[in-house]
């Protein structure tokens, strides 16, 4: 008897499976694509007009200072001298030609970088926003040795503009040079 259940069992497990579509007249079937192919489409338009997880930038938010930040930090760890200064309004920022001087030689000295930094306070005081970081960015020189770290509270003062929340100031600079 267990034979007779095991090779039944066997049976039908290695029995090949097929799947069969249903059947349709010639003329539906046409029809039916043209309707699936329209309903994917409009699927798609629906994804795309969807909202989005955005931030609001209008207004200044805990938010937006991590995007600016993260901006600052995604330039120093690609090592993208435009990609870090794109964060700060040269127009609005005291003394910005200098500034970028100095983040020139930052990245001529370092190979690469790695940044953390945490908001410990942000407030806002008029049309600026003061955002208050504890900043740690360990740095890897080019002609070798061991990694430098520098660690801090950092003042970002920023403002929005034509291209949103920039930063206007940075103190202390000496953090970055």
């Amino acid at each position: 008897m267990r034979k007779l259940v095991a090779v039944l069992l066997f049976a039908a497990l290695a029995a090949p499976v097929t799947f069969a579509r249903p059947q349709s007249s010639a003329g539906d079937t046409g029809q039916q694509n043209s309707e699936d192919k329209k309903e994917k489409k409009d699927k798609k338009k629906k994804d795309k007009s969807a909202p989005k997880d955005e931030v609001n930038t209008e207004v200044f938010s805990q938010a937006v200072a991590n995007d600016v930040l993260g901006q600052v930090r995604d330039g120093l760890e690609g090592h993208s001298q435009r990609l870090m200064l794109g964060a700060f309004d040269q127009d609005k920022m005291d003394g910005y030609l200098s500034f970028e001087d100095q983040i020139e030689a930052l990245f001529a000295r370092y190979d690469s970088f790695r940044v953390h930094y945490r908001i410990s306070n942000s407030s806002v005081e008029g049309s600026k926003a003061v955002v208050l970081v504890d900043w740690e960015m360990e740095e890897i020189p080019k002609s070798g040795g061991g990694p430098a770290r520098r660690n801090g509270q950092i003042k970002f003062q920023m403002e929005r503009g034509r291209k949103g929340w920039k930063i206007v100031d940075v103190s202390p600079r000496g953090i970055f040079s």
